[in-house]
């Protein structure tokens, strides 16, 4: 829960960054469907109240109510079939980052696809021609490194080794967001696979942000201008996987002076730009591809002018 209170905190922030005012309004423990619905019902008749978003997952016994939500103040799409929206925040954030990778249909890999959040990035995906891989727990997570884009949305610290991440994986969207007792963060994918695929999006300051940017833009649009422009992602470099294998043999063959790596094979195995034809030797000796805040160099979101971002996943 510690999750969605960062999550909750977050939103009030890009709210009155904006300009609107944003009501937190937190329940106690153990609080009945009648005084939740007593709630709900006083935003619902509320005209000043442009949207509502309840924090996913509600209590079990409470889900029910949240179907009493007037749906075009969902602006989280909680009311499937009903909102105005296709998926929730999150959901559409990780589709906005990973489609700009993904123009050829290449094989994509959504791990946690029946839970809220996956539910809406395959729904997303497949609306847009795309037939994702669907992975869950007890299915065999080795198959993601037969895909080219790998989304995980467990919040299964650590789900995602070394053992599935993969050099050819274009980028590797990691939207678990699991708060530690020493205050640190931990997302679906193991520290020590960072370094592998080509990019990779950090936890936190990574998905967190789309959401918030997502959320900002569907308020802008409803309440402000209807013909917003919708923010774009700028992807990291990246090969595709049949130049990745022919340029990763042609490095492991060939004859370099003195037995020096090839400089310019090495950068384009690691999804960077490498030296021109023909230009002088460099000293560079890349060992890693190229990192940006929080260890790499993942896709960064090109937020509207008006919209909060934040530290959230």
């Amino acid at each position: 829960m510690e999750a969605s209170r960062i999550s909750a905190e977050q939103k009030i922030k890009s709210f009155e960054h904006l300009g609107f005012r944003a009501d937190h309004v937190v329940l106690p423990p153990g609080v009945g469907r009648g005084e939740f619905r007593e709630v709900l019902e006083g935003y619902n008749a509320d005209p000043a109240t442009r949207a509502i978003i309840v924090q996913f997952p509600p209590p079990r016994d409470l889900a029910p109510v949240v179907d009493g939500m007037d749906p075009a103040k969902d602006i989280d799409a909680l009311l499937k079939g009903r909102s105005p929206y296709p998926a929730c925040a999150t959901a559409e954030g990780i589709y906005r980052v990973a489609e700009p990778f993904a123009t050829d249909r290449p094989a994509i890999a959504v791990v946690g696809s029946k839970g809220f959040v996956g539910q809406g990035v395959v729904t997303m995906l497949r609306a847009d021609g795309h037939d994702p891989m669907t992975l869950d727990h007890g299915d065999r997570l080795e198959r993601v490194r037969d895909a080219d884009i790998v989304i995980s949305v467990t919040g299964s610290p650590g789900i995602l080794t070394p053992d599935h991440i993969q050099p050819h994986h274009r980028v590797v969207i990691d939207s678990g967001f699991v708060p530690q007792a020493d205050g640190s963060v931990r997302g679906d994918v193991r520290a020590e696979a960072y370094g592998i695929p080509q990019n990779l999006t950090p936890v936190p300051g990574g998905i967190g942000p789309v959401e918030m940017a997502t959320l900002m833009e569907r308020v802008v649009r409803q309440e402000v201008d209807p013909d917003v422009v919708s923010w774009k992602v700028t992807p990291g470099p990246y090969l595709e996987r049949a130049r990745f294998t022919t340029d990763r043999t042609a490095a492991a063959t060939a004859v370099t002076t003195a037995a020096v790596p090839s400089i310019a094979a090495a950068a384009r195995l690691r999804g960077a730009a490498g030296p021109a034809a023909g230009a002088p030797p460099t000293s560079a000796q890349p060992t890693a591809a190229p990192r940006g805040p929080a260890h790499q160099t993942g896709p960064r979101p090109q937020l509207p002018p008006q919209g909060g971002g934040g530290p959230s996943r």
